[in-house]
């Protein structure tokens, strides 16, 4: 018992397979070309390009005549000119303007469990 197909039908199952294919790659590429349209939208949203630089308001100075500087105060002074200083090396290096947002300590280290530190040194370290 042998089924005689006609070929007008194989053709047209043939087609229509290739053609749903073809529609639906079609359509997976437009949506990656919006999700990437998408993306980088957002994030050129996010760089903040048009924002003004903030103003870093001056130390308050005590009421009283004499005035005093303590000694961390004059550490972190001197440490914030040094890395205003690099800041500005590196933006006459590479040509772009640079800024500082914010200066802030960094945890302590001890904290840390000790796969941390380890991975931190690995990644750090000199070739």
């Amino acid at each position: 018992m042998e089924m005689q197909m006609e070929w007008s039908y194989v053709g047209a199952v043939v087609i229509s397979g290739l053609a749903i294919v073809f529609v639906a790659l079609i359509l997976l590429i437009a949506a990656v070309w919006v999700m990437g349209r998408i993306f980088t939208a957002v994030k050129s949203g996010k760089s903040g390009g048009g924002d003004k630089p903030k103003e870093i308001a001056p130390a308050p100075q005590p009421k009283n005549d004499t005035p005093s500087v303590s000694a961390d105060t004059e550490d972190e002074s001197e440490i914030i000119a040094v890395i205003a200083a690099a800041v500005a090396a590196m933006s006459a290096e590479c040509g772009k303007p640079l800024r500082i947002h914010s200066i802030k300590r960094a945890g302590s280290t001890s904290k840390a469990n000790s796969w941390a530190r380890a991975a931190r040194s690995e990644n750090t370290r000199a070739f």
